[in-house]
């Protein structure tokens, strides 16, 4: 099984990816400022709360007070200790500190201070500094995901805009025709898919050269052996001889074969066809009455009342079209072969068939089959041409081939 993978999800991951890793090391960075800062801002807190507390120390009337002071506040987070010097220490969450200054201890961020006769320590809980700290990481976090969306949705847009004109070029390809070789256009394509249709125009110019080359030998093959066969022909037929009698419908079956294959090379090529407008039931009566000369498999037509039907076709085209469906039906089928005409310009072929591959292509002759085989390679040239449809359909041992022609000319 082949593996496929798209380009759109790809670059989607890739640059999504290399996104969330580019938000996630300035997250960190981030978190390590936003640290920084709010250590700074609550030290400052810290300081500014013991030197208030130092200057109403200071400015204290009266005796110095024996009693210890310990404020906490509601939470338990900010513990506020005053203590008058020689007095005992209060109780407090941290050990004594015998030194001024900020101190990290038992859990604790604490600022000493000395002034006013005594001593004040302002302590923060470290769990609660953590807290704080994470909190301001979260909200940030959650700004950024709005952003993170928007991202996608803007990545996502912009792919689809950018992967457009690929996937436009690749319906363009995959709606033309087999026999359509002309060179992909190279107009509203990035550099990067350059390259590409570059090659795959220089790969489809060589098959169209090959195919040329094929055409033109067939042809030309054909046409030179055509008139040398058709003279020897004639002087066979005029012979008495009987071992030349004998010759005779061989030399008829390769003058056939030749001319389908002349048929077959001037259908592909599309020369010499024009535009009509041409009379479908003229031509098929015309057509059936000189199949219907050749063989003694026996003909029934159809024409649904119409007295005549009027298709934009080629007449040249149009009875060649119509015979190689008739000489095909009579050449490898089997019992009566009828002929319908439908509305819409509508034909349909019908004939009994012991063969399955009786209308596939390559075709496939049966063991009672007479016929060359081109006819139905001919009949998918002239379709491709002329801008006709063909439904071939085998079941029940019959064999139905459907024309559907051009819109009627006006």
């Amino acid at each position: 099984m082949t593996r496929t993978w798209s380009i759109r999800r790809q670059l989607t991951r890739y640059v999504l990816g290399l996104v969330l890793l580019a938000w996630a090391a300035t997250v960190l960075i981030a978190t390590f400022a936003i640290r920084y800062e709010m250590n700074e801002i609550l030290d400052e807190e810290l300081r500014t709360v013991a030197e208030a507390t130092a200057l109403f120390l200071e400015d204290a009337e009266g005796p110095p007070n024996p009693r210890v002071i310990g404020l906490t506040d509601a939470s338990g987070n900010r513990v506020l200790r005053v203590t008058r010097t020689g007095q005992s220490t209060a109780d407090a969450p941290w050990p004594v500190l015998e030194t001024d200054g900020l101190h990290n201890t038992a859990g604790w961020r604490v600022l000493r201070l000395t002034a006013g006769g005594g001593v004040v320590e302002v302590g923060h809980n470290l769990s609660w500094r953590l807290e704080e700290l994470w909190e301001a990481a979260s909200s940030m976090l959650v700004m950024i995901l709005p952003m993170i969306a928007l991202l996608i949705w803007g990545l996502r847009r912009s792919l689809a805009q950018a992967l457009a004109p690929l996937e436009r070029l690749a319906a363009t390809i995959v709606a033309r025709k087999p026999e359509d070789l002309s060179p992909v256009p190279l107009d509203d394509l990035s550099q990067e898919t350059l390259p590409l249709i570059a090659g795959m125009n220089a790969y489809i110019a060589r098959i169209e050269t090959l195919r040329l080359a094929e055409r033109q030998f067939i042809a030309n093959a054909a046409h030179e052996l055509r008139t040398p066969i058709a003279s020897i022909y004639a002087r066979l037929e005029l012979s008495s001889d009987p071992d030349a009698k004998i010759a005779v419908p061989q030399l008829k079956s390769l003058t056939h074969r030749l001319g389908r294959l002349l048929q077959l090379s001037r259908s592909e090529a599309g020369l010499g066809l024009g535009a009509g407008p041409s009379d479908l039931v003229q031509i098929l009566r015309l057509v059936i009455e000189e199949v219907g000369r050749n063989t003694d498999r026996p003909i029934h037509f159809d024409d649904g009342d119409h007295e005549q039907m009027i298709v934009p076709h080629d007449p040249d085209a149009l009875a060649i079209l119509l015979r190689n469906l008739l000489e095909n039906a009579v050449e490898h089928g089997t019992g009566t072969v009828r002929i319908r005409l439908g509305p819409g310009a509508q034909l349909r072929v019908e004939n009994p068939t012991d063969n399955p591959g009786f209308l596939e292509e390559p075709f496939r002759k049966g063991a009672q089959s007479g016929g060359t085989g081109l006819g139905l390679s001919i009949v998918s040239a002239l379709v491709n041409v002329m801008g006709v449809e063909v439904d071939k359909q085998i079941f029940g041992g019959q064999a139905v081939v459907t024309v559907t022609f051009a819109d009627r000319a006006q």
